[in-house]
């Protein structure tokens, strides 16, 4: 499964609608409305402030002290321009040009707002983009360091652009980008700053959305450090913020899996195998990882028991419920085998219809020709002289058991006169029955042993009296 690692996905769509909900879009767009303003001052033959600061003016008056300026009427143009362009393509450009004419300006954390704001429009679709924007991302937050916009872009973005083998300062400005999201988002998100254009369950699915990249952030740099512990602590965070990415769980399932952590990482690949909702995998690529999952699961658990149960969980949650365990085959087995013997030890009458049974099933019918057929079993070695089975099903003159199993039909009493109507209270479905008798036949497969005219303690019945035992004489 290896071809499933951390991919943006439907997730780039997030991009752009959440940076209409971050402070670092909120700024310049109120400086846009303050240029329009101005521009239409000029018109009028007005005093024209700049924007936080003021037009170059005539003269050679000087600004206030501390007050923003623009170099002169050029760049006041070439701003103004830019705050009217809304084509992300075109605005780089100008962008581009007042870096070029104005390295030095007053407003250098607008432009770099406007830089990471232009960029994530555009490196949804042009994976070349992300590196500026990364690096427009890290500029702002040196001069505005809880400027949320471009903690998401790098969170969102470097993983990607670093790759399996990045350089080790990406990997820190990754992890305290993700960092500052996480630790940002209950104020960015809080109700008071809810765009009234936005309904309050989308405004909470893109909180959930960021700090899942976050997350997914801080897993790719535990990754990057060999910690798959806590990469798997931060997917599974990443999971509970936003159930709706089939790839993390994939990603996840592999990383648990390969640790052998198989009751989680099959959990996880159940989950990215059938979720069809939101975020849900292209439909071979969830055939294929649910084929997976069917024969990883069989091949650990020993058998599909309780699989359907574990798919049906997966499909309603992204994370495992609390204390989810799949007992593999091995421990299965173990387990089955000590309880065999626990049983064998404590039933001398169980004890010897085991060994028959597994005698019958190795040797067959030269075993049963020689030391089974016509011989009176359990014999007298066993103290009640009875073997014990649960009633399947009843017939006038037939009735099924299942010894080793109760639901599992593995001996046959058959009588030659119906049983009687007394017996109807003693021998009926789902009761234990006592029984003994002349093995008559068997088959190996399924494993069935038929006793003709046994006895049944407390019923009468037809047998004929006994006067042979197992391994003294035949009758």
């Amino acid at each position: 499964m290896d071809f499933y690692f951390m991919r943006a996905g439907k997730s780039i769509v997030a991009v752009s609608a959440f940076a209409l909900l971050t402070s670092a879009v909120s700024v310049p767009v109120a400086m846009a409305q303050d240029t329009s303003q101005q521009q239409q001052q000029s018109a009028a033959g007005g005093q024209q402030p700049a924007a936080g600061g003021q037009q170059p003016a005539a003269g050679g008056q000087q600004p206030a002290a501390g007050q923003k300026n623009y170099k002169d009427r050029a760049e006041y143009d070439l701003y103004a321009k830019i705050t009217q362009t809304a084509d992300p393509a075109a605005r780089l450009q100008l962008l581009k040009q007042w870096e070029e004419k104005y390295p030095q300006t007053d407003y250098a954390q607008e432009r770099l707002q406007y830089y990471v704001v232009t960029l994530s429009a555009l490196a949804a679709k042009d994976p070349a983009q992300r590196q500026t924007l990364i690096q427009k991302a890290g500029d702002l937050l040196k001069l505005d360091p809880k400027n949320f916009q471009a903690l998401y872009a790098i969170a969102f973005y470097g993983p990607g652009v670093g790759g399996q083998n990045p350089p080790p300062d990406l990997v820190t400005q990754v992890d305290s980008a993700a960092h500052g999201v996480i630790d940002g988002a209950e104020d960015v998100f809080s109700a008071a700053k809810k765009p009234a254009s936005v309904s309050d369950a989308d405004f909470q699915k893109i909180k959930s959305q960021a700090l899942a990249i976050a997350h997914n952030a801080l897993a790719w740099e535990a990754t990057m450090k060999k910690d798959n512990a806590t990469a798997q602590t931060e997917y599974t965070a990443s999971l509970q913020a936003n159930p709706e990415q089939a790839n993390i769980s994939a990603v996840l399932g592999k990383m648990l899996v390969t640790e052998m952590k198989y009751p989680e990482g099959l959990f996880q690949y159940a989950r990215a195998g059938q979720y069809d909702g939101p975020g849900a995998l292209p439909p071979d690529a969830r055939k294929q990882l649910l084929d997976y999952f069917n024969k990883a699961y069989k091949d650990f658990h020993g058998s599909d028991e309780g699989k359907q149960q574990l798919l049906d969980q997966a499909k309603t949650s992204a994370v495992p419920p609390s204390g989810l365990q799949i007992t593999n085959a091995s421990e299965l087995a173990n387990k089955q085998a000590d309880e065999m013997n626990k049983r064998i030890e404590s039933d001398p009458g169980f004890k010897v219809w085991y060994a028959v049974k597994q005698n019958l099933q190795d040797k067959g019918d030269a075993f049963f020709s020689s030391s089974v057929k016509d011989f009176e079993l359990p014999g007298e070695a066993v103290p009640s002289k009875n073997f014990t089975g649960t009633v399947i099903s009843v017939d006038p003159t037939k009735v099924t058991l299942g010894v080793e199993d109760p639901t599992k039909p593995d001996a046959t009493l058959e009588f030659s006169q119906p049983l009687p109507a007394s017996a109807n209270d003693k021998v009926k479905v789902g009761e234990k029955l006592d029984f003994a008798g002349i093995a008559d036949s068997f088959t190996k497969d399924p494993y069935m042993l038929t006793f003709k005219d046994p006895t049944i303690p407390g019923v009468q019945t037809t047998a004929p009296a006994r006067k042979a035992t197992r391994g003294a004489r035949r009758r």
